[in-house]
């Protein structure tokens, strides 16, 4: 496929470099990457920063396929000084999905199937992740948005077959992740023990891997928060597939999953955590009532009450949270004014300069 010959001409334009340098690009790419992605662009340059991020997964795949010499052409005498050819695929295939997914986000969705198609396979496979961060919940997103390409594609069995293989991953996912944090927990254990054992000697080699245990730690857990909203996409994504076939019931079923993931995982309010768990509370109360009256159809009444409870429940606990918020601004702004900022600070108060 055209992925395909695109690595060819970037192997054949670029040099191998170290194993070791490939990392470092891989990981300042990814982060620079993530940043540009949360950059607001303005209305007259809307994918400035995606453009910018374009080019840097680019490069980074570029120089990953010239590590990896793919498609029979020659490895360089050593190894070309690029490692293993097997980690230098999977890098190129991690950059080839952030580019297939750059390219949905500033609608240019032609161009980023093949790229997509293309990474799923080495991505799924996973030989050569070596506990990379984010790989678990990147096989999953590309599957689900070769799901929304082939459903735009108005090929429904498509849509639904890649959508069946997004929600297949999500438990060997999952617990990949999990084995990923016990392993870590046991390597804390034995860093923990011999640091008791040799108390008072090097406290800054302490110091320092107990830093490094924390890092970890952070990003296992946000691997783990983005295969959750990845499974969660996927089951949004279900809901539309099967309302497109034509599938009433099952669209039903998986907008109530996907309800209530959103609900479990985030809670009444809708907001906190961000991610692909927030939602408008409003909105999650108007189909919460929508499914109320199928369910109502279907002659499934317990169902249909849930549904009307449950929207209750995220609009009460919306408001609560919308008074808290305007108490604290209430209170910030008080501490703000002169005089302000503790019990029985001077003025400000109701009456405070009046006769």
């Amino acid at each position: 496929g055209s992925w395909s010959r695109y690595c060819v001409m970037s192997a054949a334009s670029r040099d191998p470099i170290e194993a070791a340098d490939l990392e470092a690009l891989l990981s300042s790419t990814l982060s620079e990457a993530a940043s540009l992605r949360a950059v607001r662009d303005p209305d007259e340059a809307p994918f400035r920063s995606r453009y910018t991020e374009r080019e840097l997964l680019r490069e980074l795949q570029q120089q990953a396929s010239a590590n990896a010499a793919p498609l029979g052409l020659p490895t360089p005498p050593g190894g070309g000084g690029g490692g293993s050819t097997e980690r230098a695929r999977f890098i190129e295939a991690v950059a080839a999905a952030r580019l297939g997914a750059n390219l949905m986000d500033t609608e240019e969705g032609s161009a980023a199937r093949p790229l997509l198609e293309g990474a799923v396979a080495v991505l799924v496979a996973g030989a050569g992740a070596r506990d990379m961060d984010g790989a678990e919940a990147l096989a999953i997103e590309a599957l689900n948005r070769l799901g929304i390409l082939a459903a735009n594609r108005e090929d429904q069995a498509a849509s639904l077959a890649l959508l069946q293989q997004a929600l297949e991953r999500y438990e060997p996912a999952r617990r990949a992740v999990l084995a990923r944090a016990d392993a870590l927990s046991a390597v804390g254990d034995v860093r923990r023990s011999r640091r008791q054992l040799s108390a008072g000697a090097g406290a800054e080699s302490a110091d320092r891997e107990a830093a490094e245990e924390e890092a970890a730690a952070a990003r296992v857990a946000a691997d783990a928060a983005a295969v959750e909203e990845a499974h969660t996409l996927t089951c949004f994504y279900l809901a539309q597939a099967h309302g497109n076939d034509g599938d009433v019931r099952e669209s039903a079923r998986w907008c109530l999953r996907t309800m209530q993931r959103q609900l479990d995982r985030v809670g009444g309010g809708g907001e906190a955590g961000g991610g692909e768990h927030s939602f408008d509370a409003h909105e999650w109360a108007r189909n919460a009532a929508s499914l109320s009256g199928y369910y109502c159809g279907e002659g499934q009444y317990a169902a249909a009450e849930r549904c009307l409870h449950a929207a209750d429940w995220v609009l009460k606990a919306r408001r609560a949270e919308e008074r808290r918020r305007l108490q604290r601004e209430r209170e910030v702004e008080g501490s703000a004014l002169p005089g302000g900022g503790g019990e029985g600070g001077g003025g400000g108060g109701e009456g405070g300069g009046g006769g």
